[in-house]
């Protein structure tokens, strides 16, 4: 089926620009989904767990708005690193180092947003948190890369 610019197809969703065309495969879209979800609910559960430590929500954003904003800017960012690492020239093939190197992204990422608390509502009072929530989130998702096969994915 052919609808204006898009077309639908049983494995794949094709946007068609200028010229160009952009294959979004639908395991990538599962996955992403999937990690949305996880680092939402990790942000949602750490603040259950830590109130005084991790706030989510102020008077313009609720808690749960704000966690799934927060989850999608950390999600979007850290679909970014792969990109990084391979454009710093580093080869990084050990699986213990990926997992550091998406600790120091996510530790970076959960500061980022929690300076800008006025747009995420997302607030930790210190670094200690900010460290104990990006190690929590990280084992996570590499419990849903394990999962969903998204190591397998950016093997290849």
């Amino acid at each position: 089926m052919i609808y204006s610019n898009i077309e639908w197809s049983s494995l794949s969703l094709k946007l068609w620009r200028a010229r160009e065309v952009i294959v979004m495969d639908q395991k990538k879209v599962v996955n992403f989904l999937s990690f949305w979800v996880a680092n939402t609910v990790v942000l949602l559960l750490g603040s259950v767990v830590l109130k005084s430590n991790v706030v989510l929500g102020n008077d313009k954003l609720s808690a749960p708005l704000a966690a799934i904003i927060s989850g999608l800017i950390l999600t979007g960012l850290i679909y970014l690193v792969p990109e990084v690492v391979k454009r710093s020239g580093y080869k990084i093939k050990d699986q213990n180092i990926w997992v550091a190197a998406y600790f120091i992204a996510n530790v970076a990422i959960i500061w980022i947003i929690k300076r800008l608390a006025i747009i995420t509502a997302f607030g930790i009072s210190s670094i200690f948190w900010v460290l104990v929530v990006a190690l929590v989130v990280t084992l996570v998702e590499l419990g849903v890369a394990k999962i969903t096969g998204a190591m397998k994915l950016a093997k290849k």
